[in-house]
């Protein structure tokens, strides 16, 4: 059984905070007069929409009905990967999009947006990888946030198995937990999930 050693190279990797829901973070209201690409702003193709090294759900929202289209988002993944969802749109609400984007690089409609659009990003967690590999985290430093919640570490995937919890509280200071000299061993990568103010900001130590 390989072990791994206690002294090893120790890398760092920083987390922001999650951003609060925005409907128009990536897409600002917008129609197309036919099949075509959606204008993005600046920021959607450079990371995470408020935090960085973080992943988050999106959304479209459509002024008027447009059930008949749609909206193919591609981007990448908390790995780096590129993904594509394909979303329908709707009559006059917002639908939720159910893959985690890093970055979101291109929103192609299928045919014609005739009421004003955007695409944004969803409130709630917020998902990121600290080691893809075998890794051991050594510890971790931040700023709590303005919401009490967890800082939850899982094992192979960012729906995987859950190995450290790190509550946080109200109360604004450091947050530095303890973390045993030996660290924490994921055997198969180590991944964050974070919900939306827990914290402003954190800085995790691990094995790379």
């Amino acid at each position: 059984k390989k072990i791994m050693a206690n002294v090893s190279s120790v890398k760092s990797k920083t987390f922001g905070d999650v951003a609060a829901a925005d409907t128009a973070s990536l897409a600002a209201l917008q129609t197309l007069g036919g099949a075509g690409d959606m204008t993005l702003k600046a920021a959607a193709g450079t990371g995470a929409y408020n935090g960085t090294n973080l992943a988050q759900l999106i959304d479209i929202t459509c002024g008027g009905d447009v059930a008949s289209v749609t909206f193919s988002v591609t981007g990448t993944d908390v790995n780096g990967d590129t993904q594509t969802e394909d979303i329908t749109g709707v009559n006059a609400n917002t639908v939720a999009g159910a893959l985690y984007f890093a970055t979101v690089t291109q929103v192609a409609a299928d045919d014609a947006v005739g009421t004003n659009t955007s695409v944004g990003n969803q409130a709630g967690t917020g998902v990121g990888v600290v080691f893809a590999g075998r890794t051991r985290i050594r510890g971790m430093q931040g700023v709590v946030g303005t919401t009490a919640g967890n800082i939850t570490f899982k094992n192979t995937s960012t729906t995987g198995t859950t190995l450290m919890d790190i509550p946080t509280g109200v109360t604004a200071g450091t947050l530095e937990p303890y973390i045993p000299d030996n660290g924490v061993l994921f055997n198969a990568g180590a991944y964050i999930n974070a919900a939306a103010n827990v914290q402003e900001g954190v800085t995790v130590f691990y094995d790379g």
